[in-house]
Parts: structure tokens; sequence; C-alpha cells
């Protein structure tokens, strides 16, 4: 069962979390659940392999030319992410909790590009493999970033 990046709380276990709005790119979406970065200062989940992530986007705004679009991001760097895994190259498993993977995917439908994995350098790090929590169960394609 293919997930969207889904909200999971702050590594702490507390619930609040800084919030931000930023001008959208023009003419690009940001959806509900993406996690965006910035582009000559607006944001923007188009091409988002390697980009810096600013945060997780909590609505779905598309951009327009009077730059008056505005998008809500969690930018809290100690929030919890469930992501799906595009197991394309290299398949998610245990051994990759602790190293660190790019995204890949357009607006909406966001992955983790297993085959990016490195010790050190990414823009997530995986916290957990299988986390065995709804809507997800058993799924091993899925993990805490």
């Amino acid at each position: 069962m293919a997930v969207q990046v889904q909200l999971l709380g702050r590594t702490d276990g507390g619930t609040n979390y800084t919030v931000m709005e930023f001008i959208v790119v023009d003419t690009v979406t940001v959806t509900k659940g993406d996690l965006v970065y910035f582009s000559s200062g607006e944001i923007t989940s188009a091409t988002i392999a390697g980009a810096l992530l600013v945060g997780y986007c909590t609505e779905t705004v598309t951009g327009n030319t009077a730059n008056t679009n505005k998008a809500e991001v969690i930018v809290d760097p100690e929030m919890k992410y469930l992501i799906d895994n595009d197991n394309v190259g290299t398949t998610f498993a245990a051994s990759h909790v602790g190293t660190y993977f790019d995204l890949t995917g357009a607006t909406g439908a966001q992955l983790v590009d297993t085959s990016s994995t490195s010790a050190s350098t990414g823009q997530l790090l995986c916290l957990e493999y299988n986390p065995n929590i709804s809507p997800v169960g058993t799924d091993t394609s899925v993990g805490v970033f």
C-alpha cells in the first residue's frame, strides 16, 4: 500500500511544532504532505532529489505570478515522518536504519529513493524500519524518517 508522506510528531514525543508561511513558486503546486524546499526564495516540491528540505507542507497551494499564494509549512527539524520507499535498485531493509536517503517523485507522490542510501549524506535520516503502525501495518517498504 503506497502511503503519502505522513506526519508522526516530534522525536521528543511533543505535539507542538513550528509553522511558517512561504510563497509558492509561480505555476507550481505543492500538495498537502509534500516535503518542500526553497527555489529563489519561494517553496516548491518539483525535482526534489538532493535539495535541502525546508519542511512539510500542510495544505495544497498553486503559486501565481503575483506571488500572493502562500503555503503553510512545518519547519521543525525534530519532526518524524512515515514515508514509503521506491525499492528501485535497492530494497529497503532493517540495515538502513541510521543511514540517509534522498526523496524522489512528484508532488503528492514523494517516496524515499532507496538507491540513494548513504552513511553520511542525504535529505532524510532513517529512524525506523517497518514501524508496523496504521495505516501501513506490516508493509516492509515503509519507514520512519
